[in-house]
């Protein structure tokens, strides 16, 4: 709806300290600095919205460290000491890079053209200015960080490039939690939903190698399986089932068997415990052990559930 907003624009932790050694992981996780890990971060957020080309985002990119000029941000800035509201939002990076349009000087040597900027304008427009500026144009008012959800449910129906991009933020929003306050968890459920962004699912799988640093967990759940076996991003998903340290699996219902038993790292006796659809019944793995569990919920959590099967 619009009423809660995370601001693109406010710098968030992607890895304290940076990774520059990590040739592997996106550059948001190899760079040194608080600013310089979200304006790379922001350049993969506004390509996912919008298909710009390398000379657009290199224009953005510019235009962004102009932006945190004028607001007094540099490599330098005492985050801590900083509000939510004493950032930019996309509006003043709008307003920057019409300004920089309309009173574009041809006699100095300028590293972008003028039309650059128009299709920059043209490309943000509604996130900055239009309709779908009610879900990023605004300072972060997310108030409450004790127990937060943030329901996706009305995203299936979103274009794609909306979709990825508010699921994109939502990821930066946690990461910043897991990697700078710790002692933190990150549950993300019906992550097939990430998988028509590839450079979230490199993010997840990144953040997730580092939170054990700040004594936090991510925990990821998905009931389609299947959807992880495509072609061009089955080697993208493949280290997620192996990074966690806890696994619980289920019988996996019509899905090939080698893909499960390879995806999974299980051996075939492994798998046969869980070959057949048994309601409560799951592989729990952790570490080296094993364990073949049969879950049972007490009488005041089934009162809980209710009897209408999740619905």
């Amino acid at each position: 709806s619009g009423r809660y907003r995370i601001n693109p624009l406010e710098p968030k932790t992607w890895a304290e300290g940076g990774s520059p050694e990590d040739t592997d992981a996106p550059q948001a996780f190899r760079q040194s600095t608080k600013l310089s890990q979200h304006i790379s971060f922001l350049k993969d957020f506004f390509r996912c919205y919008k298909d710009f080309s390398d000379r657009h985002i290199d224009a953005i990119e510019i235009m962004l460290g102009k932006l945190y000029e004028q607001f007094g941000i540099s490599d330098r800035t005492d985050f801590r000491s900083l509000g939510t509201t004493d950032y930019p939002i996309l509006s003043d990076l709008y307003a920057l890079i019409e300004a920089e349009y309309k009173g574009y000087d041809k006699t100095k040597y300028q590293l972008y053209p003028p039309e650059l900027l128009q299709e920059i304008l043209l490309g943000l427009h509604s996130m900055c200015m239009g309709a779908e500026s009610q879900f990023f144009n605004g300072h972060t008012n997310v108030t409450s960080d004790r127990f937060i959800v943030f329901g996706v449910k009305g995203l299936l129906q979103a274009s794609r490039n909306v979709k990825n991009a508010l699921l994109f933020n939502v990821l930066s929003f946690m990461s910043d939690k897991l990697l700078t306050e710790g002692n933190t968890a990150a549950a993300i459920d019906e992550l097939y939903l990430f998988l028509t962004n590839l450079t979230a699912i490199e993010n997840i799988r990144n953040f997730m190698k580092r939170v054990r640093k700040k004594e936090s967990a991510v925990i990821l759940s998905s009931q389609n399986l299947e959807d992880f076996n495509i072609e061009h991003i089955r080697e993208l998903t493949k280290p997620l089932f192996s990074i966690p340290s806890h696994a619980f699996l289920f019988n996996a219902g019509n899905i090939d068997k080698r893909f499960y038993i390879d995806s999974l790292q299980l051996e075939e006796s492994e798998y046969n415990l869980i070959r057949f659809p048994q309601r409560g019944v799951c592989l729990y793995k952790c570490g080296i052990e094993r364990y073949n569990l049969a879950v049972h919920a007490p009488a005041y959590k089934e009162k809980l559930f209710g009897t209408a099967g999740g619905r």
